[in-house]
């Protein structure tokens, strides 16, 4: 069920997701798409992610846009990566850390270089059937609180965009 975009959008009630229509419908076969980053909210995205492909039969693709840093400071994500290698990296220790050894074997990825993080996840939603993101890559702030990335990508992508809100980690490791 989509949630109608508000003005200025916020996330549903309860900390559920939203569901913002993309420009068009999704490809039905193609994966749900996770874009993770290093933002701590790794489990609640590919909690949301995991239980929409198995429920539509899909597969699930995890993608990281490293994007350049841009010295002397890097604002835009908190470690920086001067290589593919140390983005795989990335990638491969948040999967492994959040899901189960059987469904991160399973997990397709993806970890672009781009400089524009937006515009690769735009490009990349035109053959998924859904991309998940988290409400803000920043650490968390009020819950009505919009990222940049998050804001930019409302209504540009091709499939339906689900918002994440940011869940408090849990002491113990979900099992799946």
């Amino acid at each position: 069920m989509l949630t109608p975009l508000e003005d200025p959008p916020r996330p549903a009630p309860a900390g559920r997701p939203l569901t913002v229509a993309g420009r068009s419908p999704g490809v039905p076969t193609g994966p749900v798409v996770v874009a993770l980053d290093d933002d701590g909210n790794p489990a609640a995205l590919l909690r949301h992610g995991w239980a929409v492909a198995e429920a539509s039969a899909v597969p699930l693709r995890v993608a990281y846009v490293w994007s350049d840093c841009r010295p002397p400071d890097c604002a835009h994500h908190r470690t920086c990566h001067h290589d593919l290698a140390e983005a795989d990296r990335l990638l491969t220790a948040l999967v492994d850390a959040n899901l189960s050894v059987e469904a991160a074997a399973r997990v397709e990825r993806d970890v672009l270089h781009h400089p524009d993080p937006v515009e690769a996840l735009i490009a990349l939603s035109a053959a998924a059937s859904m991309l998940v993101i988290g409400v803000s890559s920043d650490r968390p702030g009020p819950a009505d609180e919009l990222g940049a990335t998050t804001r930019r990508l409302l209504g540009r992508t091709w499939c339906p965009l689900v918002v994440v809100p940011h869940h408090q980690l849990s002491a113990t490791r979900l099992t799946w």
